[in-house]
């Protein structure tokens, strides 16, 4: 039995794993590549597609599903097992990149030499709907045989429908973490563990460092916001529309409540962010136990005094004709695209303004670049002067820290005798693969793309 790296093997994108038993081949996830590993999208999947008997998704975020619709159109032909959130959050996730891909496409078009053929999306959106007609739901903790597998979903509290997937082949176990989220995080439970495998492939985008307390984050996040408005500026958030929007309308809902943002409007201006928003509403049955006691009393953490949702593309344009300080929270979250690039060719001049960003920035992203303090930025066939204050609440990440993800480990009581650490950045890995090795006894393997271990 063979485990096989292609995406997400060395960096933080394109997430794509091969489970090879010889009579069967089971994918995890498809990610898409973002920043600047973006030209691997074009470069197939590392093998053929139609080996695969069936494909497992951890979760929804595009990174870890983008590419189930290109998997389809070269011709895999089994199904794809989800949570039944992430089916319906893949649904307005996939929808949207098509949407994107053919905006771009158009773009390139209209200034492209003709002599070098039109360009072309990597998948329309009927590609999505076949791929959609793909899916099979598994709620978590449901033991499913699929291939000859029995396959597990645990609840990894990263976003909703977010899971860690247990493989069960014979008396072996595999089990890949996903992405694993941070106890104690609004919405969602803690992240489950698991208490034996023979194997673990477990992500390591923050292994490299900790977080802060997520108790402080929103007491930090009042003051920027307070601070910004006082200077008579705008808050830009480029969020993530799963998971980060949420968490940060959770948030700032608690300080609206108390008359702390008065007069302050919050405009959520991403149309996936508001049907995301809305498929957070219908599975409570995600949600943990503080939430669940505010949704019983009527009180929503999604929906308070000050909150706008921008859905039309006049409604977002609006928002630039304001006077008065606002929040905006847009996506994307890298600032690869979206609704916010326009917020930021507003805002980015301004000095009395705030880009806040509150999530992981791939290396090549523009998201990126603002962080590392870049002075110019082209974008929108304009070059802009930074100018606006730029802040980092790295709390609100979805990911867990470099001790959170020990803690995950700890958890094993027969410990795995493989770990592979997958889903970082070199340096990142590097550093988790440290931890690591001075607390366990176990073999540790860190992967690099269409690498392929044998499971003895």
């Amino acid at each position: 039995m063979k485990l096989e790296f292609y995406g997400g093997a060395g960096g933080v994108t394109g997430s794509h794993m091969v489970l090879d038993g010889g009579d069967f081949r089971i994918g995890i996830d498809a990610g898409l590549f973002q920043g600047g590993e973006t030209d691997q999208n074009l470069a197939g999947f590392g093998h053929d597609p139609r080996s695969l008997k069936s494909l497992l998704l951890t979760h929804a975020h595009i990174d870890h599903s983008g590419r189930v619709p290109l998997l389809v159109k070269e011709d895999f032909s089994g199904s794809v097992y989800s949570t039944p959130a992430t089916e319906d959050l893949c649904e307005i996730m996939l929808k949207d990149s098509a949407y994107l891909m053919q905006e771009a496409a158009d773009r390139e078009n209209r200034y492209r030499n003709k002599g070098n053929g039109p360009a072309r999306p990597l998948y329309t959106e009927g590609d999505v709907v076949e791929a959609l007609k793909r899916f099979k739901p598994i709620d978590y903790g449901m033991a499913q045989e699929i291939n000859g597998v029995t396959v597990k979903f645990l609840d990894a509290g990263h976003i909703l429908g977010s899971a860690s997937i247990e493989l069960s082949i014979g008396r072996k176990k595999l089990i890949t973490s996903g992405d694993v989220g941070r106890p104690g995080a609004p919405f969602l439970r803690d992240p489950e563990t698991a208490k034996e495998a023979d194997w673990v492939v477990i992500e390591s985008t923050y292994g490299d460092k900790d977080h802060g307390e997520i108790a402080d984050r929103g007491k930090r996040l009042l003051e920027i916001v307070l601070d910004t408005i006082e200077r008579g500026g705008n808050i830009v958030i480029p969020a993530f529309a799963v998971g980060r929007t949420q968490e940060i309308l959770y948030e700032l809902n608690r300080y609206a409540e108390k008359g702390k943002l008065k007069g302050v409007k919050c405009f959520v201006d991403s149309p996936m962010a508001i049907s995301a928003t809305e498929i957070y509403r219908r599975h409570p049955e995600y949600f943990d136990e503080e939430t669940l006691r505010l949704l019983k009393v009527g009180d929503s953490p999604l929906e308070f005094p000050g909150i706008r949702y921008a859905r039309s593309k006049e409604e977002s344009m609006a928002i630039n004709d304001l006077k008065e300080p606002s929040i905006i929270i847009s996506a994307s979250g890298m600032c690869t695209g979206g609704r916010v690039l326009h917020h930021l060719v507003q805002n980015l001049g301004r000095k009395n303004s705030t880009i806040l960003f509150i999530g992981y920035q791939a290396e090549g992203t523009l998201g990126r670049r603002l962080l590392n303090g870049t002075k110019t930025i082209k974008m929108m066939n304009k070059e802009l002067d930074v100018q606006a204050r730029i802040e980092s609440l790295d709390t609100f990440s979805a990911h867990a820290g470099r001790n959170e993800l020990l803690n995950w480990l700890r958890a094993f009581e027969d410990f795995p005798r493989t770990v592979f650490l997958n889903h970082g950045e070199p340096y990142a890995a590097s550093s988790m693969a440290e931890a690591v090795r001075s607390e366990f006894d176990v073999e540790l393997i860190i992967p690099k793309a269409n690498e392929s271990f044998t499971l003895s």
